[in-house]
């Protein structure tokens, strides 16, 4: 069984009024231009009151939404302005953000999102995200989601690392962190509350002789990395951070050889740990990431996958054993030629959608999951890259200029 969605370009939400608009006002053509503009006024949906916009807005798809910005100057300019664009996205679901991981076609786009609550049809769910012409399109990859922004890394040009909104089609090039980066490195970005400032986390691989690696902080506009010691952990699970309440997490390794939860609180530039979930964890594979608002732990043991949610943050006792998705079985043919369900790799929980489903990444691939029931079935959407990497990730319309101080 598979689910699809078809990503055929489509007209825009909004195309019925907008047509009504054209009609009258090629019916108004020999009126002055003032009477023009003042029928332009009457029509213009940003003339009503701010909650009330706030309100349409929320409900429209980012598809649509992303539409919008180009209908006229007006209907840009308020959908670039900093105050409204921060109260929308405070009102904004979760989108799935998808990077193209497939060396088949490697100049097909690069980033998609996925919109599968807000959709109101199936043209609705992927969004192409274009090109940045500042980012390169081959060798990068999102190493951070944080309040629409991502961290982008070019591995390809010496460990370069962007900040880009690819919902407008904004980035900013970051200064070099002057240190020797490499394919371990693990990176991290996220954002001080209290100071209302980004910040960029750089951790390297242990040097030759040593059993840590330097530890690089750059604040995001002020052009300049300061190193704040080295770190002890060891970084084998996933190499980019979770970002959570002003706190970058990962899973890691400790110098006595027990697995525990990385947390680098981004105001203070310092590291602590956090109780893991209570179950074994040595011979398991393991993520963490973000759902439901909770910091949650991925576990997947034998056939199947343990999502555990911290339901109160830092408290050992809140770890919640939220859901077990179950594997299908291979059954006797598979036990016959040798083949088996097991997966070494880690599979990373993204949602729970509107409709009690589970949404899923496991071995680069999208899969869908139905609580109650066994196995879970792949997720084909035209136009999406048959392999790709997935980032829970809420869309922005924010200007870096407006977010970035400096």
């Amino acid at each position: 069984m598979q689910i699809s969605y078809s990503a055929v370009t489509c007209r825009a939400f909004l195309s019925p009024a907008m047509k009504k608009i054209k009609l009258k006002q090629t019916h108004q053509a020999t009126n002055t231009d003032q009477q023009e503009e003042e029928h332009d006024n009457q029509s213009d949906i940003f003339h009503l009151p701010n909650y009330i916009i706030l309100e349409i807005l929320s409900r429209i798809p980012i598809k649509t939404l992303i539409q919008c910005r180009s209908v006229c100057k007006s209907w840009r300019h308020s959908l670039s302005d900093s105050h409204f664009t921060k109260s929308l996205f405070s009102q904004t679901p979760t989108c799935i953000l998808l990077q193209n991981s497939s060396t088949i076609n490697p100049k097909s786009p690069r980033l998609f999102l996925i919109d599968l609550d807000k959709a109101s049809g199936r043209n609705d769910v992927v969004i192409r995200l274009p090109k940045d012409p500042n980012v390169p399109t081959r060798g990068v990859q999102v190493v951070g989601s944080c309040n629409g922004l991502l961290c982008v890394y070019d591995r390809l040009n010496c460990g370069q690392l962007y900040i880009s909104n690819p919902i407008i089609g904004e980035s900013l090039t970051l200064p070099a962190p002057r240190m020797e980066i490499d394919y371990q490195f693990v990176c991290g970005f996220g954002f001080c509350p209290s100071n209302e400032v980004y910040k960029v986390v750089v951790v390297t691989s242990p040097s030759e002789g040593t059993d840590h690696g330097e530890v690089k902080v750059l604040t995001v506009g002020s052009g300049v990395w300061k190193s704040i010691g080295n770190c002890v952990y060891h970084f084998g699970y996933q190499p980019y951070g979770v970002y959570m309440n002003g706190f970058l997490h990962w899973i890691v390794q400790t110098s006595e050889g027990s697995v525990s939860i990385c947390a680098f609180d981004i105001e203070n530039e310092s590291f602590r740990e956090l109780p893991p979930p209570p179950c074994c964890l040595k011979k398991c594979v393991i993520s963490i990431g973000v759902l439901e608002g909770w910091l949650s732990v991925f576990v997947r043991s034998g056939s199947n996958i343990n999502v555990w949610m911290m339901k109160d943050y830092g408290v050992e006792e809140s770890w919640t054993k939220e859901l077990v998705v179950k594997e299908k079985s291979s059954g006797m043919i598979g036990k016959l030629f040798g083949h088996s369900t097991r997966s070494s790799s880690a599979a990373q929980v993204l949602k729970f959608t509107k409709k009690g489903q589970v949404l899923l990444l496991d071995k680069y691939k999208l899969h869908v999951y139905t609580p109650g029931k066994r196995g879970f079935v792949p997720l084909e959407i035209d136009g999406v890259p048959y392999m790709v990497e997935a980032f829970a990730h809420i869309p922005s319309f924010i200007s870096l200029a407006n977010a970035i101080r400096g």
